[in-house]
């Protein structure tokens, strides 16, 4: 029972809308997971603000633990495609990429949106974990195609990314 006890003593995140200024620790947080050149993309990203209202930021004690980094495709506005979820080290495990996916879902931009899209290394078991969890909440699905294979990045031997989509439910999309 110890274990369910935990739970009530960790602290409570503020999640809240991306904004510009939150590039720089989005930027960190991605190298720090082992995103290298990919993390400053994103961090980029995040500082021009073109993605404030389909991403999100955790925050525990005035510091950023986690983010989404998404948005409604622009030829596809039914479609929102997930960059990237990144957590700080040390609050891996303690769901708060779930929460922050759920509260994303809950935002008015996503209000029109049908589809979730992300991809998903085929070795990343803790994303598979979380997009697994995410569709079984949604009572979806997973579509799961190649996306990056070897033959487009020889280099990563052994490795293929895989574009996943989770259609939602009619009146998920609904939700604002």
């Amino acid at each position: 029972m110890k274990h369910s006890l935990e739970l009530f003593e960790q602290p409570i995140p503020v999640l809240r809308a991306l904004r510009p200024e939150d590039g720089k620790a989005a930027a960190a947080l991605a190298q720090s997971a082992g995103g290298g050149l990919a993390g400053e993309f994103l961090g980029a990203l995040a500082e021009a603000g073109s993605y404030g209202s389909t991403s999100l930021v955790a925050e525990l004690d005035g510091a950023v633990a986690g983010a989404v980094l998404a948005y409604v495709l622009p030829y596809d506005p039914e479609t929102l495609f997930i960059w990237q979820v990144i957590i700080a080290e040390g609050e891996e495990g303690k769901g708060l990429a779930s929460l922050m996916l759920g509260q994303l879902m809950r935002q008015e931009a996503c209000a029109s949106v049908t589809r979730v899209q992300t991809a998903i290394p085929s070795n990343d078991e803790r994303v598979w974990g979380l997009f697994r969890r995410f569709a079984s909440w949604q009572r979806a699905r997973m579509d799961i195609q190649p996306f990056f294979t070897q033959a487009l990045a020889p280099q990563r031997r052994h490795e293929n990314d895989n574009l996943v989509t989770i259609r939602l439910p009619e009146a998920a999309g609904q939700a604002a």
